[in-house]
C-alpha cells in the first residue's frame, strides 16, 4: 500500500513537469534567482540564472559584475550545468557572491546578445541592490569562541629543555674553539724571543760541527741566534754591534754576566776570523750557557708584565706609607691643638 502510495506521487509529479512547456514563440528567455538581498558582513549569497534557448541559437552571455568598491565584493564560485528540452537548451549558472564591506552594493547582472531572423537582440537582467550589515549594532566583532588548550606530556618539556641546553652548550664550545685557534694562530705568528732562539738552538748538534770542523760555522751560529735573542730581549740593536761595542754598552748598562758574554764573543770572533780552534768542551760551555741564559731571562713580554706587577705593588705600598704618615701627621696636629687649648 505504501509503495503504491509513492509511486502514484512520482507519477503525478512526472505529469505536471510534464504539463509545464515552453512557449513556442520563445527565442531565448532567462529567469533568476537570488536566495536573499540582505547579508552580513563575510557571509555570501547565491544568485541564479536559468537561460532557455532554442537549439540553433548561439548566443554570448556576459558575467556578472558588481560596483566601484574593488575587491570589497567579488564572485567566490560558479557552478554551470547545461541539459537538453526537446528543441530548446537550458543552461543553470549558480553564483556564490561574497561582500566585505559594510553598506549597499549593486550587482549589474548578465547580459545576453544573439542575432535572429538578422536581428541583432540583447537581453538584460536587472540591476540588483543588496544591504550588507555589520556583525552587530555596534558594528564589533563577535567574541571569539575558546580555544581547546592540549597538555603536553611532561617528557616533551624535558627534551625541550635539554635541546636548549644543548644549544647553549653548543655555542659556548663553538666560541672556545674559535678562541683556541685565535691563541694558537697568533702564538705561531708572535713566537716570543725566547721560545724562538731555544728552537733554534735545539737544531745545532754540536758534535756534528766538532766532527767535521766546522768550528766558525758553528760559532757564526750560536753567536747569530744569541745576538739576536738580546736584540729582541733587551731592545739594543747589538746583532749590528761589534764585540767592542757591545762591550761599551754593557758598561753603560747593567747586564747580567756581561763579563762571561764579551769573553764568549772575544774567543768566537778569534775563531771566525783567526780560524782558531776551540776544544769541544769549550763549546759545549758556551752553548749551554746561551741555553741557560735565555730560559733565566725569558722574553720582554713576561719581564714587563713582571716590572709593572713589581711596579704596582711598589705604588701601592707608596700610597699606603703616604696614608699611613697623613694620618700621623693628623693625629700630631690634632695633639697640639688640645695642648695649646
Amino acid at each position: 500500500m505504501k509503495k503504491s502510495f509513492i509511486l502514484l506521487i512520482m507519477i503525478f509529479a512526472a505529469l505536471i513537469s510534464c504539463s509545464k512547456k515552453i512557449d513556442k514563440n520563445t527565442v531565448v528567455s532567462a529567469v533568476t534567482k537570488i536566495s536573499s538581498v540582505n547579508v552580513i558582513i563575510g557571509n555570501t549569497i547565491d544568485y541564479e540564472v536559468r537561460i532557455i534557448s532554442k537549439n540553433n541559437i548561439d548566443y554570448n552571455f556576459e558575467d556578472l559584475s558588481f560596483d566601484d568598491r574593488e575587491n570589497k565584493c567579488r564572485i567566490i564560485s560558479v557552478e554551470k550545468k547545461d541539459r537538453d528540452i526537446g528543441n530548446y537548451k537550458e543552461r543553470i549558472i549558480k553564483y556564490k557572491l561574497g561582500f566585505y564591506d559594510v553598506g549597499q552594493f549593486v550587482v549589474y547582472p548578465f547580459k545576453i546578445s544573439y542575432n535572429y531572423n538578422n536581428e541583432y537582440k540583447e537581453l538584460h537582467g536587472e540591476d540588483i541592490t543588496v544591504l550588507v550589515y555589520p556583525f552587530s549594532d555596534g558594528e564589533t566583532l563577535p567574541a571569539m569562541k575558546g580555544t581547546i588548550g592540549i597538555e603536553m606530556p611532561k617528557y616533551i618539556w624535558v627534551f625541550a629543555v635539554l635541546i636548549v641546553f644543548a644549544v647553549i652548550g653548543l655555542i659556548i664550545l663553538i666560541f672556545a674553539i674559535v678562541k683556541y685557534i685565535e691563541k694558537k694562530f697568533n702564538e705561531k705568528i708572535n713566537i716570543k724571543e725566547d721560545t724562538e732562539a731555544l728552537n733554534a738552538l735545539k737544531n745545532m748538534d754540536i758534535n756534528n760541527y766538532y766532527n767535521e770542523n766546522k768550528y766558525a760555522e758553528y760559532y757564526f751560529e750560536l753567536t747569530f741566534i744569541f745576538k739576536r735573542y738580546l736584540t729582541k730581549r733587551f731592545r739594543f740593536n747589538i746583532d749590528d754591534m761589534t764585540t767592542s761595542e757591545i762591550n761599551q754598552l754593557f758598561k753603560e748598562n747593567m747586564f747580567n754576566e756581561s763579563e762571561y758574554i764579551i769573553n764568549m764573543f772575544k774567543e768566537s770572533d778569534y775563531v771566525k776570523f783567526a780560524k782558531q780552534v776551540p776544544e769541544l768542551n769549550i763549546m759545549q760551555k758556551d752553548y749551554d750557557f746561551c741555553i741557560d741564559y735565555i730560559i733565566n731571562n725569558g722574553n720582554l713580554y713576561t719581564a714587563l708584565k713582571l716590572e709593572e706587577k713589581e711596579n704596582k705593588k711598589i705604588r701601592k705600598l707608596e700610597k699606603k706609607r703616604l696614608k699611613k704618615e697623613l694620618k700621623e701627621n693628623k693625629k700630631l696636629e690634632n695633639n697640639l691643638m688640645n695642648i695649646e687649648k
